[in-house]
């Protein structure tokens, strides 16, 4: 018989994390009261939390915990596995919450596949967010494009914090619209709520994106080197006429490097859409949430079609005034991220 396992709260917190961020988190990814979450923290070292686990099973249960601040730990059973948060406690046995880890973990699974009209009706629902509140929302943009632009100017690690910072903002604005949605107001400071919520995880999208483009960078770099090569630019004293490179330039051979570029960048475009809001509304693992995105886009095809072309049109008519539009298009298409995600992963 396979070996099965539990997972114990140690009674620490990881690094970075207050007790009232934890409570906080805790209460609101799995389902509980702020108390019992409260009660958990504070007294619930050595408490079993789930049990009879695979050891694959326990590392998820050990990762989405992680992901809200609590230190779990994964021990071997034997013999009987003791009592479990998971399961409601004996009437007048003491305080012991239950934490409804299997339903959190689980209810995010397939996207939903929604009408094509429904690219127009995110645009429509981000527009009534953003009239509740549209000087926040401009300022958490200006401030959210403002920092990108001055952290990318810094020499040498200016390009790598930005990819990291990304995610972390983009979760941010999308924790923001969360707590719009729930009637409780949106603030310009709710772009660096993603700093507290899963950060690590939000950095490690940053990471794997960056890993991906250079990948792609150098696959697209390498056909373009053998595109120039097989037309005799690399050999010693090799000359071309301006006639000739420009027909070089619009063959075939020339364009296919940058068809290549589309073809590998347009996926990974995909999978980064709602990774961070799935990461930071969900608590969804990264991988996973880069393959969920990935399929929410690619399953809503014709949406995306209709939401990118109305958008495109948004961007025209906005930049007609001296680019002034884009004071509202911007946060509007923002928004928009968020109500699609709410329509295909939480309907």
């Amino acid at each position: 018989m396979d070996t099965q396992y539990r997972i114990v709260y140690s009674g620490r917190l990881s690094l970075g994390h207050s007790h009232h961020e934890v409570v906080e988190q805790l209460a609101r990814t799995f389902h509980m009261t702020e108390e019992e979450a409260r009660e958990l923290v504070m007294n619930g070292q050595g408490r079993v939390i789930k049990h009879d686990l695979s050891r694959t099973q326990a590392e998820r249960y050990q990762e989405a915990l992680a992901s809200v601040g609590l230190e779990v730990e994964i021990e071997a059973q034997s013999g009987a596995s003791g009592p479990s948060l998971t399961k409601p406690a004996a009437s007048g046995s003491g305080a012991s919450p239950s934490i409804d880890l299997d339903a959190s973990l689980g209810r995010i699974g397939e996207p939903t596949v929604v009408e094509a009209g429904r690219g127009w009706g995110w645009i429509q629902e981000a527009w009534g967010f953003f009239k509740q509140a549209p000087l926040a929302w401009i300022g958490a943009l200006l401030l959210f494009y403002l920092i990108i632009i001055v952290v990318s100017l810094v020499p040498l690690i200016g390009g790598l914090a930005t990819t990291i910072l990304g995610p972390m903002f983009t979760a941010g604005l999308m924790l923001g619209a969360q707590a719009q949605d729930r009637g409780e107001g949106f603030k310009v400071g709710q772009l660096f709520s993603g700093f507290s919520v899963r950060p690590a995880s939000l950095a490690l999208i940053g990471v794997v994106y960056l890993g991906l483009a250079l990948l792609i960078g150098l696959v697209v770099g390498v056909l373009f080197i053998f595109t120039i090569g097989s037309a005799g630019m690399l050999a010693p004293g090799a000359t071309m006429t301006p006639e000739q490179f420009q027909a070089m330039a619009t063959g075939p051979q020339f364009m296919l490097p940058i068809l290549i570029a589309l073809l590998l960048g347009m996926p990974l475009a995909m999978a980064m859409f709602f990774a961070p809001a799935l990461v930071a509304l969900d608590a969804v693992p990264v991988m996973q949430a880069l393959k969920l995105s990935f399929m929410g886009c690619l399953k809503n095809i014709l949406p995306f079609l209709v939401f990118g072309l109305i958008a495109l049109v948004l961007f025209f008519v906005g930049a007609i005034p001296l680019f002034l539009g884009w004071l509202v298009v911007v946060p509007v298409l923002t928004i928009a991220v968020y109500t699609a995600y709410r329509d295909i992963f939480q309907s």
